[in-house]
């Protein structure tokens, strides 16, 4: 089987995962890369004739309106196509499809070119099928009832191909998404190189065409050099799908015993989103440029300010910098000292005010942790200046450029397997990652005229699920009755009233102790959930380490379950290999495996003396260039009580007799950090996704105009006409309550506020 080739119009295999947009492209352009296009398109026809020419026979293009026809109707008896497309960028809104790619059982791969381009004259090539007719077939073929349609990292594809004007068009099985449940720490990402993995055995064709396409948009290769490769993907997808649908099977029932629940999250919970997201995408959301050219000045003067303020205090160092300034006669410092030089900082920090290292890792850091613990007025205008630095780069003047020019919005890249626990992520630009406590950067988005924005989220949602997961009675009646969680965590962990944990009394007034104890509660609890240590949630709570254990030890013992939880979680790691949510998603944790220490010789083979004077270097063993034992246990004794400098030593003492020692403390550390977080938060990742589906697959919700536009990990963003709203508000709630309703028992109520823009003032419907 011939190895998949990649394509210069997609991004490379190891981050197909990521196929993003711009908001705005030139117009399609040819770059010669130093040879004219007719050079290049020659070299390509010949190296394709030559690597591929033995294909031909293999692979059809469909130009004939009769041959399209019929191998749809092949599509319809079998009940299954494979669909993949070419395209000349990444934009559904401003790139154009130069193909689609399609296959099916009993039949060739084929290609049908749409938009190719002479690579001379640059007008459209002849003999490409009309738009109206190949829109029509499809729309044809994707009526038929139960159709299995494959495709791989499908909303790419669907959306250009809802671009087209194919509106019906959908998938089944994502040959991507399978792959990440089945395997989410799988390296080899992309269609190609898993194809080559797990259906060639590693042992496919590795000529690739990556460099040799560089520069040249798919719609100017001409088309009977381009279907050889187009119209292998279709076929390899297949294939790819076929191997998945061993493990997962076409239903959970099917699927092979030990992977049914993960089965149930594919078909269940993955591909019904794979539609959401795609809407969400094509959505988009408004962006108001006027307000984002205001928040440009304000904070532009704003950074002035900081700046002006760095420079006040650094005046007052003045005799200190021109005394070193007299010594160093070969410094490097600007006048005055340059706040954006990480070096002349550390150098002004460190050398000049003589300040202590904060951190042993890093002697001479200027990192945003090391700034705020040093603490001084300096490293806090250091701090601020920065601050709003990020703010203008990444937001306030970034932000604008990605509006869409066709239709004034911003149209995102949603990863909906963005996280190895199954969390959404999000790029180009990055929704889910714009400040909440800032909420002028959020301000920028707002409803479409004559609509509202209605913002909905889950309260407490992953102390819930944790709750849900540890069966804790105390924890679950807290719920039932409405309680506070961290509240009442506090009251029965400090004995006391659930009153004297709460941050208002019941007369209204403030209770600052009360609110320390909730406070205390809160981060032991959201320790647990996100794996932090001891010494992290001191630092977090602004006391000692003895301080933080003790508070942790009245919170455990006051509530069992939740060190039960930790321990059950760390003992299925161990001993399957992974965790799983409450739906039945693994999140495997190999590192847990891992021998604390690994030996291996350094050059790749033993030294020629005898190491160490061992009696039994000269052993099959030793000769096989595996480390002996005694060598081993030589080392491990030493090392079982060392720490810092003394395990250095001892690392510097095997390696100058050859043998390099990898410490994988540190990822075993971290694997057993993730044992809780992943199971909590890829349940509220689970969880978030039921309310997607649930609610942007609504009958009633589409018919009052409702739209879903971003979803913020706990937190679902929609629009909808301004009059429809109070019905949009009750039903958005309702459908996001009940979600879950199937694995979760306790009470979940979702607030929805309605806005006319994200974080603005509430609307009175």
């Amino acid at each position: 089987m011939l190895k998949a080739l990649k394509r210069s119009n997609r991004a490379a295999d190891t981050a197909i995962a990521k196929k993003s947009k711009k908001a705005t492209k030139a117009p399609v352009t040819v770059k010669s890369g130093g040879k004219s296009v007719v050079d290049r398109i020659a070299v390509i026809q010949a190296m394709v004739e030559k690597n591929l020419g033995k294909y031909k026979d293999e692979y059809i293009v469909i130009r004939d309106e009769d041959v399209l026809k019929k191998y749809l109707n092949e599509c319809v008896r079998n009940k299954y196509i494979s669909i993949d497309t070419e395209t000349d960028g990444l934009d559904p809104y401003t790139n154009h499809l130069a193909g689609i790619c399609i296959y099916t059982r009993e039949q060739k791969g084929a290609y049908i070119p749409l938009n190719h381009i002479s690579y001379v004259t640059g007008v459209k090539s002849s003999n490409q099928l009309p738009a109206s007719f190949v829109i029509s077939q499809f729309d044809l073929l994707f009526s038929c009832p139960e159709l299995e349609v494959d495709m791989f990292n499908a909303n790419f594809d669907i959306r250009f191909l809802r671009a087209y004007g194919i509106s019906n068009v959908f998938c089944t099985w994502d040959g991507y998404l399978a792959g990440r449940l089945l395997n989410e720490n799988e390296p080899s990402k992309g269609l190609k190189a898993l194809h080559n993995k797990y259906c060639q055995d590693g042992k496919g064709d590795a000529f690739k065409f990556d460099d040799l396409f560089k520069g040249i948009p798919f719609t100017h290769i001409p088309i009977n050099t381009g279907y050889l490769y187009a119209a292998h993907d279709p076929v390899i997808t297949t294939e790819l799908c076929d191997y998945q649908r061993r493990f997962l099977g076409r239903t959970p029932e099917e699927a092979r015993e030990d992977l049914r629940d993960v089965s149930w999250v594919f078909h269940n919970i993955e591909m019904p989103c794979v539609k959401v997201v795609c809407d969400m995408e094509d959505n988009g959301v408004a962006f108001d440029k006027e307000y984002a050219a205001q928040l440009s000045t304000k904070y532009h003067e704003l950074e002035k300010e900081a700046l002006k303020k760095y420079y006040k205090i650094l005046e007052t160092y003045k005799p200190e910098i021109e005394a070193y300034k007299s010594k160093h006669s070969d410094h490097k410092l600007d006048d005055p000292i340059n706040i954006a030089s990480s070096s002349q900082l550390a150098t002004l920090i460190y050398d000049i005010l003589k300040t202590d290292p904060v951190d042993p890792k890093s002697p001479r850091g200027t990192g945003v942790d090391i700034l705020k613990k040093i603490g001084t007025p300096l490293c806090q205008a250091v701090l601020d200046y920065r601050a709003i630095g990020k703010l203008l780069s990444t937001y306030i003047d970034k932000l604008p450029e990605c509006v869409n020019s066709k239709d004034g919005r911003i149209h995102c890249n949603f990863n909906q397997y963005g996280a190895d626990t199954g969390r959404f992520s999000s790029s180009d630009p990055n929704l889910q990652n714009i400040p909440s406590r800032n909420h002028d950067i959020r301000k920028m988005f707002v409803a479409s005229p004559g609509y509202v924005l209605m913002s909905s989220d889950y309260s407490q949602q992953e102390p819930k699920v944790m709750t849900q997961m540890c069966g804790d009675p105390k924890m679950i009646k807290a719920y039932q009755e409405g309680k506070d969680l961290y509240a009442e965590i506090a009251a029965l962990s400090f004995n006391t009233t659930y009153d004297n944990c709460l941050e208002f009394r019941p007369d209204g007034t403030k209770n600052p102790e009360g609110k320390n104890r909730r406070s205390q509660a809160k981060s032991i609890l959201l320790g647990v959930l996100y794996g932090r240590g001891v010494p992290s949630i001191a630092e977090q709570l602004g006391t000692s380490t003895k301080k933080a254990q003790q508070i942790k030890d009245s919170v455990f013992k006051g509530f069992p379950a939740i060190p039960k939880f930790e321990e059950d979680s760390l003992d299925m790691a161990y001993e399957l290999g992974y965790v799983t949510t409450l739906w039945g998603r693994k999140r495997r944790l190999p590192d847990l495996q891992l021998d604390e220490y690994e030996f291996r010789w350094k050059d790749g083979a033993p030294p020629d003396d005898d190491l160490l004077d061992f009696d039994d270097m000269n052993t099959p063993e030793y000769n096989n260039q595996e480390i002996p034992e005694k060598v081993k246990k030589y080392y491990l004794r030493k090392l079982r009580n060392a720490w810092g400098s003394e395990k250095r030593a001892i690392f510097e003492e095997a390696n100058a007799e050859g043998i390099w020692i990898v410490d994988n403390g540190g990822k075993i550390a971290d694997a057993q950090r993730q044992c809780v977080n992943s199971r909590i938060q890829g349940s509220a990742a689970d969880m978030s996704k039921l309310a997607m589906i649930c609610v942007g697959n609504n009958a009633r919700l589409k018919e009052l105009g409702f739209k879903l536009l971003i979803p913020v990990h706990d937190e679902l963003i929609g629009e909808c006409p301004k009059e429809n709203a109070k019905e949009c508000k009750k039903l958005f709630a309702d459908l996001m309550s009940m979600a879950a309703a199937n694995k979760l028992t306790i009470p979940i109520k979702c607030d929805v506020e309605v806005t006319e823009r994200w974080y603005g003032e509430e609307v009175q419907i």
